[in-house]
Order: structure tokens, then C-alpha cells, then sequence
């Protein structure tokens, strides 16, 4: 009998909410891994949960806000192995939202312009898409 390993891939959503001309970034909370670098919002899905549901709950856990789904559209994925863990990340962007997004989990809020991403100490797991997003979704700003 030949036994097949799966490599099994922890899907994780993020977001970029785009307000004007301004994107949010948030840090990592204080006790988390990776503390205090930058990130866009978002986690972990749950079993059996569409990405796109997994988005609203992470955001509305994090951030106190529902996102409008007819205004959140899917950008970009890739794989990465970060500390022996093997993710699959998910991005998209949300133009519309209900509520006032507000730091849940003690994380810093800040609303900047995407040009000023490169001034901020981010995630390398953001890193690959920080260019994509500078690149091709926002590249009069650069």
C-alpha cells in the first residue's frame, strides 16, 4: 500500500478597504506573532467556510464593520511557507463598508495613501502583494 502525504495549505483572507483615495493597514497586536508589523485585515478561514465569508467575519471580528459584498472583489492568491507553516493567501478589495472600523483586537489603524505602504514596517507575507497592488491596482500612485 503507497501512502500519499496532502500538503494542506491554511487558507487566509485579507483585505485591502479603500476609502477615497486612502487604504487601511493595521498592526499585529501586542501577544501575536509578528507584533507590531503591518498588515491588512483579515485571518484565518474556518472549516467549510467560502473565502469570501470567512473575509466578512474576520473583518467584522477585527475591524467592527460589515463589508458590502456586491462592492468586495478578489485581486490576487499565492502560496507561501512561512516557519514550516504552508499559506494560501487570499486578497480583496472592499470598497463599501457599514460602521466605522475601529482596532477590536488592540491593533493601530491607519488610513494612508498606497504609495506610503513602502514607509511601513509590513508583513513579508504582504510583501508580494504590496508590489502587485502598487503595480497594478493603484500605479499612478507609485
Amino acid at each position: 500500500m503507497q501512502i500519499i502525504e496532502v500538503d494542506e495549505y491554511t487558507n487566509v483572507v485579507a483585505s485591502v478597504l479603500k476609502k477615497k483615495s486612502k487604504i487601511l493597514i493595521s498592526s499585529r497586536p501586542k501577544g501575536k506573532e509578528f507584533s507590531g508589523l503591518y498588515e491588512f485585515p483579515g485571518g484565518k478561514t474556518n472549516t467549510g467556510e467560502y473565502l469570501i465569508e470567512a473575509l466578512a467575519r474576520e473583518i467584522n471580528e477585527e475591524l467592527g464593520v460589515k463589508i458590502n459584498y456586491n462592492k468586495t472583489y478578489f485581486l490576487k492568491s499565492y502560496k507561501l511557507i512561512q516557519k514550516n507553516k504552508k499559506i494560501n493567501l487570499h486578497f480583496f478589495l472592499c470598497l463599501n463598508w457599514s460602521g466605522n472600523p475601529t482596532g477590536l483586537e488592540d491593533q493601530t489603524l491607519k488610513w494612508i495613501f498606497p504609495q506610503e505602504l513602502k514607509n511601513y514596517n509590513l508583513l513579508k507575507s504582504n510583501l508580494k502583494f504590496t508590489n502587485y497592488l502598487l503595480s497594478n491596482i493603484f500605479p499612478t500612485t507609485n
